[in-house]
């Protein structure tokens, strides 16, 4: 029986994506790793009344809290011999507001680029977390990685682990500076996160394969959902919706708007053949102006140096706090 566990899986994308798991084998044991244990029983209930053969658990995890984060790993270490997929997904975007001025005049100038990306989003800077260490990051990325150091002997024991991570269409090597490499001081730590993500999973691989692990690294982006990521007013999310749906009909395939449809790219790289993948590309979540839903392929143009002193960065990291541990 495989098992997925899935960060962030109570709304948006990761329950597009569980949705899509259990269409394709009801018998695969979910594992929802959320934040708020209310919200994901009621994700829970609702997926149950979609599948009610399903087996879903549900797990507590803040993977902006390293504590939190190590103490998910030991019950799911006590719950599970394998893990056949982990997917990081949750993260967080923080937002003071909207750059109006901005807004408008990229609607005049480039409609499509303020609806993909976050140019007008005004982003947190320098916000630190309490286990000292950049907020956005911490959550986005430095979580995940204890996650995945933490499960490789069950990732190992599936013969076949994927990890996934969710990245974003915004993201690219200009976002982000290894000097910074938590992005406490980027004016957009959100997309320098992201950009981590896929500086990781490339690097990762690449440890897997050098040290024989039956271990595979991906990233993916769900393209443009529709979601309260940035924790902005409702009327702005439905505002944008509204928006992606006009950009969709026109053309910008990466308008997918619900998060089942932005989840078509992490279910294409866990369920489609090892061999059919290619672990240097960023799969994309797409949607044509009809509403059928496919995935594209971007490749990265990752530099392999900055990827490994990001991974030697994480690793310190991830030993000084499991040296910690009681």
């Amino acid at each position: 029986m495989k098992v997925a566990i899935i960060t962030g899986a109570n709304a948006g994308v990761g329950f597009g994506l569980v949705q899509h798991l259990l269409q394709k084998d009801e018998s695969m044991t979910i594992v929802m790793a959320c934040r708020n244990l209310s919200r994901a029983n009621h994700a829970r209930g609702l997926l149950l009344e979609e599948f009610p053969q399903a087996n879903i658990d549900v797990e507590i995890v803040d993977v902006g809290n390293i504590a939190s984060v190590f103490q998910f790993c030991e019950n799911i270490k006590k719950k599970y011999q394998q893990i056949n997929y982990l997917f990081c997904n949750a993260g967080i975007l923080s937002a003071l507001g909207i750059n109006w001025k901005l807004t408008i005049s990229m609607l005049l100038t480039d409609p499509v680029g303020l609806i993909e990306r976050a140019d007008a989003t005004i982003q947190a800077v320098g916000e630190i977390n309490d286990d000292g260490m950049g907020r956005v990051f911490a959550a986005n990325v430095f979580g995940h990685y204890a996650m995945m150091r933490s499960f490789e002997p069950l990732l190992s024991n599936s013969k076949d682990g994927r990890v996934v991570w969710t990245s974003s269409l915004t993201a690219d090597g200009s976002c982000f500076d290894i000097n910074d490499w938590q992005g406490i001081k980027s004016l957009t730590p959100y997309e320098s996160s992201k950009w981590a993500c896929d500086l990781i999973s490339v690097a990762c691989h690449d440890r897997f394969q050098k040290e024989n692990l039956p271990i595979s690294s991906f990233t993916t982006s769900p393209g443009v959902v529709a979601s309260n990521i940035g924790d902005l007013p409702y009327w702005v999310t439905e505002l944008r919706k509204l928006l992606h749906y006009l950009m969709r009909f026109v053309g910008v395939t990466s308008q997918n708007i619900s998060g089942y449809r932005g989840a078509v790219a992490d279910a294409f790289v866990a369920l489609t053949p090892l061999s059919s993948l290619n672990t240097t590309l960023r799969y994309l979540a797409a949607t044509d102006r009809w509403g059928t839903s496919f995935v594209e392929e971007h490749p990265l143009d990752i530099d392999i140096s900055t990827a490994k002193e990001l991974i030697r960065k994480c690793e310190l990291a991830y030993q000084a706090h499991r040296h910690k541990l009681p």
